[in-house]
């Protein structure tokens, strides 16, 4: 039963951006390409940033930490910001963000779905390993996109120097209740802030949308 927990926790953080990209598309006519792009550009951001830990002291665990959530919540959405203010300028559609943001998320989901999928045959996964991994596959993908549309919108309303900093503050707290804390405050911290994250990035979302939006119903190609 371990190894099967396992497979299907792989198979979730795996499969998950994808299908939600694929439910996103369909339901919106969102293009892909800013996921792929978004995917492309988390490789340089991570290697980059995990050389830059690899000199982190580990024998203080609370500093630790604390320049590790800090480190990837400005690496991380700094990345995001330069996407998206000025390579992917074409692509200023709210759906399209969205899309971004998956593609972020599923750049993370490829490690930990591997790792679980390493532990088959291992005997040394948790018990609970599938149920933790569902939900950190989904509080990932849900403040993932939405850090990432409180960063486009600073972007179309020119509160860049308010938004962007905000987004890497909630990554850093994020990062750091996930890596610090115990199980049970990590997840009810990060539970309530993901939560606050999405209530805002929805708030962000309407007020971007075009007044001619549901009136007029683009297209668009895969990508």
């Amino acid at each position: 039963m371990t190894d099967l927990n396992c497979l299907l926790a792989g198979l979730t953080r795996l499969l998950g951006p994808l299908i939600l990209l694929i439910l996103w598309h369909r339901k919106t006519g969102a293009r892909i390409l800013p996921a792929i792009a978004a995917l492309l550009a988390c490789f340089p951001v991570f290697i980059i940033a995990g050389a830059i830990r690899s000199g982190f002291d580990h024998s203080q665990w609370v500093a630790f930490h604390l320049k590790q959530g800090l480190l990837y919540g400005v690496f991380e959405e700094g990345a995001k910001f330069l996407m998206l203010r000025y390579l992917l300028t074409s692509y200023d559609n709210r759906r399209d963000v969205v899309t971004y943001g998956i593609g972020h998320c599923a750049f993370e989901e490829i490690g930990a779905g591997m790792a679980c999928l390493n532990l088959i045959g291992t005997d040394r996964a948790a018990p609970d390993i599938l149920w933790v991994n569902i939900f950190a596959a989904l509080e990932g993908a849900a403040s993932a996109i939405a850090l990432t549309v409180l960063i486009f919108y600073g972007i179309q309303t020119g509160k860049s120097k308010i938004m962007l900093p905000l987004a890497m503050l909630l990554h850093f707290i994020s990062n750091f209740a996930g890596g610090a804390l115990t199980m049970s405050v990590s997840v009810i911290i990060r539970t309530l802030l993901t939560a606050g994250e999405c209530f805002a990035a929805y708030r962000c979302y309407k007020a971007m949308q075009s007044p001619f939006e549901d009136e007029i119903q683009t297209y668009h190609s895969n990508f």
